[in-house]
C-alpha cells in the first residue's frame, strides 16, 4: 500500500493481497466486493501527466529497480480482479502521451 500510493485504499490492498496470498479465499473477496460494491470493477489507470514531479521521480525509481508497479508485481489476473468486483487504480504508463 505504501509503495503504491493514495490510490490504493486498505480494503483494496486487503482483497488484493487475499486474493494473491490464499487464492481459496476468492470468494470470500466476491462476498466483501458484493457488500461494497464499486463502479467499473476491473484495473483502471491513472494519468501519469497528471502527477506531481515528485510522484513522477518516485515512479520512475521503482519502475527501474522493480520493473513493474506494485499492483503488477502481484501477478494476479486482471479478468480475476475485475470479476471479483474490485476497482484497482494502477499507475499508467509514463510514456503515455509522450
Amino acid at each position: 500500500m505504501a509503495q503504491q500510493g493514495p490510490t490504493l485504499p486498505y480494503d483494496t490492498a486487503w482483497a488484493l493481497i487475499t486474493l494473491t496470498s490464499a487464492p481459496d479465499e476468492t470468494d470470500l473477496v466476491r462476498a466483501w466486493a458484493n457488500l461494497n460494491p464499486e463502479r467499473a470493477p476491473g484495473v483502471h489507470y491513472d494519468q501519469w501527466c497528471e502527477l506531481s514531479h515528485t510522484e513522477q521521480h518516485h515512479r520512475r525509481q521503482w519502475l527501474h529497480r522493480h520493473g513493474h508497479s506494485p499492483i503488477q508485481l502481484l501477478r494476479l489476473d486482471t479478468e480475476l480482479i475485475k470479476s471479483a468486483g474490485i476497482r484497482v487504480i494502477d499507475w499508467g504508463s509514463p510514456h503515455a502521451g509522450d
